[in-house]
Formats: structure tokens, sequence, C-alpha cells
């Protein structure tokens, strides 16, 4: 009888260790379900982190009245001087910090930044420039620039570039990617009156000296992945003296936040090399976008496109001064004598100062406008935040993704490029 009590306990202990799952279900669907949630995954995590940084971005600025005291920094008053930090960084090239100093007095405003990336990778810049609101407003400048890159990087001329019959590679290089180094000295001269509201119209000159050398370590130079002397301007000094006139028309409220409105600019130039360079060309271009209000302010969707040309009428030209696309924001690699970049972005208001910002861009270059087409464009597309004062943008953070890799942009306190090629070159 006690064998008998006993044995039904015994019997029963390995019952406590059984959960009733001895193999999970498996449903038809899940495979599919299992492979999409790898693929939503990064886009899950972005979005999470969307949320904690947007947070703690709306907080400081809104709490912490960042942005206000920023603006007082670049608003001096009469007869003050301001000093902030700058930071500009992108994939492929080191972080390069700085400061800028602003000053004021009467009709004259000046402005001063140096930058450091590096042993070779420096930049010092000013800005004096003369105002006057009578009888239009109307402001003259001067500049100069003095900045040295070390990674600069050169496919050679097409969309594809491998395959571009115009570029002479050598038999047996490792690489068809070079890298250049350069060191670009720039005096700029300009005037700028608004004879109406929205309307602006600039006049400008300048003297443009670049010094091409190698990479100071790694990388294929030109001269090792390009046939001698097929590269115009590798290697070597390029003086070019270039005069523009550009016309922009804007009507949004502000350029900083999102706001609704139209905007075109164009622009047509002459440049000629000087001295030892001898080359000649006439540049035309421009831009339009539209910026559209969706659901209520603060939502804008903007669609925009860039086109830019260059035709040479002597010599050969450098290869520095065929068009680039700095607004495609992807990795800018192609250069050719025409350059087209659409844009799609969408722009919402976060919190005041601050916004979000979702793009895709696509792009193409060719020997010629009638040659321009859809067969091998090069896209990408991001998503980013923008932080901008009461009148202009202080700086922007964003991540692309395209078939070339992903690319981080970040900046702070530098100007974005605008419609004249004298800045954008």
């Amino acid at each position: 009888m006690g064998a008998l009590l006993v044995a039904p306990h015994a019997a029963a202990e390995p019952a406590t260790d059984v959960t009733g799952v001895a193999r999970e279900a498996s449903e038809p669907g899940d495979p599919a379900r299992r492979f999409a949630n790898v693929l939503l995954f990064v886009p899950r995590a972005t979005t999470e982190i969307v949320f904690i940084t947007t947070g703690t971005a709306a907080g400081l600025i809104e709490e912490e009245q960042v942005v206000p005291r920023i603006d007082d920094m670049l608003n001096p008053g009469e007869g003050e001087v301001r000093i902030f930090p700058t930071a500009f960084m992108e994939t492929g090239s080191s972080l390069n910090v700085g400061a800028r100093v602003i000053g004021r007095a009467d009709t004259v405003a000046t402005t001063a930044r140096i930058g450091y990336g590096g042993e070779h990778d420096q930049v010092a810049e000013s800005r004096l420039r003369f105002a006057f609101r009578t009888p239009v407003p109307l402001a003259l400048s001067l500049e100069a620039l003095h900045d040295e890159r070390s990674s600069n990087g050169y496919l050679g001329l097409g969309q594809e570039p491998e395959t571009d019959a115009r570029n002479r590679f050598r038999p047996g290089a490792p690489s068809r990617a070079a890298s250049y180094r350069e060191l670009r000295e720039r005096f700029i001269t300009g005037a700028g009156f608004r004879p109406a509201a929205d309307t602006e119209l600039f006049v400008s000159s300048s003297l443009t000296r670049r010094h091409l050398f190698d990479p100071p370590s790694g990388g294929d130079t030109l001269s090792e992945v390009f046939e001698p002397g097929s590269v115009p301007g590798a290697n070597g000094t390029v003086r070019t003296v270039y005069s523009e006139l550009a016309l922009r028309v804007d009507t949004r409220a502000t350029r900083a936040g999102p706001a609704p409105g139209f905007l075109f600019e164009s622009y047509a130039g002459r440049g000629a090399g000087i001295g030892a360079s001898s080359h000649d060309f006439v540049r035309v271009g421009g831009r339009v976008a539209g910026f559209f209000q969706l659901f209520h302010p603060g939502n804008v969707l903007s669609p925009k496109l860039v086109l830019d040309g260059l035709a040479p009428t002597d010599g050969p030209i450098p290869f520095v001064e065929l068009p680039r696309q700095p607004d495609f924001r992807g990795f800018d690699t192609r250069r050719d004598y025409v350059s087209a970049v659409a844009s799609l972005d969408y722009r919402w208001a976060i919190a005041r100062h601050l916004a979000a910002r979702a793009f895709a861009d696509v792009a193409t270059v060719a020997p010629r406008v009638r040659a321009l087409g859809f067969d091998a464009l090069r896209y990408d597309a991001g998503f980013g935040f923008d932080v901008y004062s009461r009148s202009a943008p202080l700086g922007s953070i964003a991540v692309s993704g395209s078939p070339d890799g992903e690319k981080l942009i970040l900046y702070f306190g530098v100007s974005s490029s605008f419609g004249d090629r004298q800045h954008r070159s």
C-alpha cells in the first residue's frame, strides 16, 4: 500500500519541468513575417531614435533658449563683436571644427572663420560687407578664402566613368578611382541689390588659384590611375578669373524654417585662365523649386530641379572647373559638362527653430544637354534635422543612403551652398 502511494508521486515529478510546448508552432506565413521583420529593423530603430533625439533636441531648444542665444550672436549690436564655434563633417572627410567672429558698425559688417580638420584639411575665410538701404537695398562685399583638402576624389568624366571612352585609364591600374590634395585660394568682389521685395540681383567677379597635389598618404594618385596628360589640370596649378551675373526670385516669407512659396535662380558667367592656365569657358545654369504647404502650416513639400552647364570656348578645361553636384546628398563623385539634379523634400516643424526633413535625390551628368537621359541614374534618400533662427539656417545633421553607401552630413555655423557658382565650386 505504501509503495502504491509513493509511485504516483515519483511519476508526477517530471511533469513539473514540462511547459506544454515541445516545439513552437509554425504557420505558413511565418517565413515572410520574419523576412519583413529583418527588413524593417533599420527603419523601426531609426524611428525610435528619431523620437528620442527629437524630444531631447526640442526640449533643449525650448527650455534652454539655445537658438535665441545663437541668433543674438549672429546679429551683434552696433559696435559689438560676437564669436561662436563652427563644425563641418561629411563621410569621406575628417571633422573640421573652428570658430567664427562677427562684428558690425553702422553700415559695415565683417566676419572671419577658421577651421581645422588635420594637417592637410584647413580653412580660413573672411568677408567685409557694406550695406545701404536707399534708394534701393544694396550690398557690396569683399571676400577671401584659403582652404586645403586632402581627400578629394576623381573618377573621370561621365555618369559611368569606367566605360566612358573619354577617360584614358592606365592599363593594369590597381584602381579606377583617383584621389588628390587641393590647396585653394580665392578672392571675390560682389554687389547685390534688391529691386523688389522678392527679387535679388548679384554681380560678382573672382580670382581662384588651385594647387593640385598627390594625396598626402594612401590612395591612388591621378598619375597612377589615368594616362599622363589625359586629365587637364592634374598635378599642376590652375588660375581662373570668373565673372557672373545671377538672379534670384524667392517668394517665401522666410528662408530658414519651412514656409510655402516659389524659388527661381539663374546665373550666367564667363571664366578665363591666366598665366600658364590657358582655358576659356562660359557657364550657365539655375534652379527652380516649389514649396507647397501640406495639412497645416509648418509642413512643406518641396520638389526642386537644378541644372548646371559649362561650354568650353578655348583650350582644354581643367577637371576641377567642370560642374559638380553639391545638391546631390549622396556621394558627389561625378563631373561633366552638364549636370542635372532633381530632389523632393518633405520638411515639417517639430518645435520652434527645429524642423525634420525627409528627402530623395536623383542625379545625372552628360557631355551636353541633348545627351541627358534616364540611363544609369544615381539616387539617394535620407532623413535629417535642421536648426534655424528667425532669419537664417544655423546647422543641419542628415543621413543619406544610396547604392554607393551611407553618408553622414553635419554642419553648424558654416554657410550652406546657394545659387551662384562663386561659392559652390
